[in-house]
């Protein structure tokens, strides 16, 4: 029984000296690999096999080191003091490119006379100096994958977190083609503003960084960019305006009275003011919008928007929107759609279309503002939301001027993101209004989808990244611009091009 026992506790023993070395591990030296797949940095192709500090892969994760050279061409900033360690951060947003204008930028020569193997094993160690991440702590010894050391140099792991959602850098992955890291690249494309059989006209930033200029890009993105003269840019500007205002459907304004503190239409009783309604806000008074959606003989929606104009961030305090279904003469409450509709189409069958995008708000978007329903012939309304479970639904094409964005049949195109559905609009702590969009969702659920009258799914395409402007062309493709890269993305055909931003303004 004694040597039972001490067998036991000699193996307890045991498991816990290996626990130790194992958790020393990640905070002393580890083993890893030098990358044995194609790496390149802004088109540039990277030679590991020379470079003293090479690209390196840990726990599947590639590293990116942080050297001087480096991180000039991906135009990251980086200082460093005795007391509080590295710091990595990314000037932004005070002019239209980030660090150098692309033409005045230095190019980026690779120093290296090893020989590197692509086949073994190298030592690093996990860094133990303080290590700020665009001002957040990063607790290393905690980190899945930390931060390392690797011949005196540090270097950060590629995780989507750090590098694209924090430094704004555009990673591409694929089998053939290997990582592309694209970083630092003033944004020349812009926004899809027209498209004909063959091509694409493109919003771009001009040479001289302060006016706007134009490229026309042809649809199957094999060839270079082909910038047009300002007169004819501005003929197509117009030209597009005038296609998107004709499919508009955007309702037309309509007197609201009040009559002491009730609204009301036409003699249709819309309802009581609230009490913080009803008075005087900062030497203001209660303003009221109407928007009239006439459908047919039969069936209207009413908006109605009540706000006091005080000049604030975001939404103005105490506004709200309140939509009404007209049947017959007879007033209905839209309670579920808490937003003035963008648009209201009508189809083949006498259904109607009812969309809104979501309401933007600095880098956010207020949750449940992108709606989604469908009117019935007998004006019975059901919210798209509620059925799928959808906190927000995105309607596709709406913006485009070459294109219905609805089919003839009826069908559209949406984006939904996979988070669930809540009629709760709350308060948010931080405007003291509309809750802001919440970080949970079904990834599984995120993605472009097909949809029927009869409101039937049909999954086509996986989710764009979050914040891209859709613009669908007269052949019913679906188009995407990156954020951080001159990335043009055709989500129908699957097909994709970038062009570094020294090719686009040479």
């Amino acid at each position: 029984m004694f040597k039972k026992t001490m067998l036991i506790w000699l193996g307890a023993l045991l498991l816990l000296c290996l626990w130790s070395v194992t958790a020393k591990a990640e905070t002393g030296t580890v083993q890893v690999s030098i990358v044995n797949f194609p790496v390149k940095v802004n088109g540039q192709i990277i030679n590991n096999k020379q470079l003293d500090y090479p690209f390196l892969v840990y726990k599947d994760i590639t590293y990116v080191p942080l050297n001087w050279d480096l991180m000039q061409e991906l135009e990251l900033d980086i200082d460093w003091n005795e007391s509080e360690g590295l710091k990595i951060y990314r000037t932004c947003c005070t002019s239209p490119y980030w660090m150098y204008p692309a033409l005045e930028k230095i190019k980026y020569v690779q120093n290296g006379k090893v020989t590197n193997s692509l086949t073994r094993s190298y030592t690093a160690k996990a860094a133990t100096s303080p290590i700020q991440l665009w001002g957040a702590q990063i607790q290393n010894e905690q980190e899945e994958y930390p931060f390392l050391e690797f011949r005196d140099v540090t270097y950060m792991p590629l995780t989507w977190t750090f590098a694209h959602t924090r430094l704004m850098m555009d990673l591409q992955f694929s089998s053939e083609e290997g990582l592309s890291i694209w970083s630092g690249q003033d944004r020349v494309i812009q926004q899809i503003v027209y498209d004909d059989a063959e091509s694409l006209y493109v919003d771009a930033l001009g040479k001289d960084y302060k006016s706007y200029a134009m490229l026309k890009i042809n649809k199957k993105l094999q060839t270079k960019p082909e910038w047009i003269e300002l007169e004819q840019a501005q003929q197509i500007r117009d030209k597009a305006n005038q296609e998107a205002q004709a499919r508009a459907g955007e309702g037309k304004k309509v007197i609201i009275e009040r009559v002491g503190d009730r609204l009301t239409y036409e003699g249709l009783q819309l309802g009581e003011l609230r009490d913080e309604e009803k008075g005087i806000l900062g030497d203001t008074r209660l303003q009221i919008e109407g928007t009239l959606f006439d459908i047919d003989s039969k069936r209207k929606l009413l908006a109605v928007y009540t706000y006091f104009p005080i000049a604030v961030i975001g939404p103005p305090p105490n506004s709200r929107y309140q939509l009404f279904a007209i049947v017959d003469g007879k007033l209905r409450p839209v309670t579920n759609y808490p937003y003035k509709p963008e648009h209201v189409i009508t189809n083949k069958d006498g259904s109607v279309w009812i969309t809104r995008d979501r309401m933007p708000f600095r880098n956010y978007y207020f949750r449940g503002s992108g709606l989604l329903a469908l009117m019935d012939t007998k004006g019975n309304i059901r919210l798209a939301n509620e059925i799928w479970n959808e906190q927000d639904i995105t309607p596709i094409g709406f913006n485009s001027p070459t294109r219905n964005p609805v089919e003839p049949d009826g069908r559209l195109i949406v984006r939904l993101y996979g988070k669930p559905y809540t009629n709760e609009l709350g308060i948010d702590p931080s405007t003291g209004s509309r809750p802001l969009t919440s970080e949970l969702s079904d990834t599984e659920k995120d993605g472009l989808y097909e949809v029927t009258p009869s409101l039937e799914l049909r999954r086509f395409s996986k989710a764009p990244e979050e914040g891209f402007s859709y613009y669908r062309d007269n052949a019913g493709d679906i188009y995407t611009i990156n954020n951080y890269s001159n990335t043009l993305t055709n989500w129908t055909q699957n097909r994709s091009r970038t062009w570094s931003d020294v090719e686009l303004l040479q």
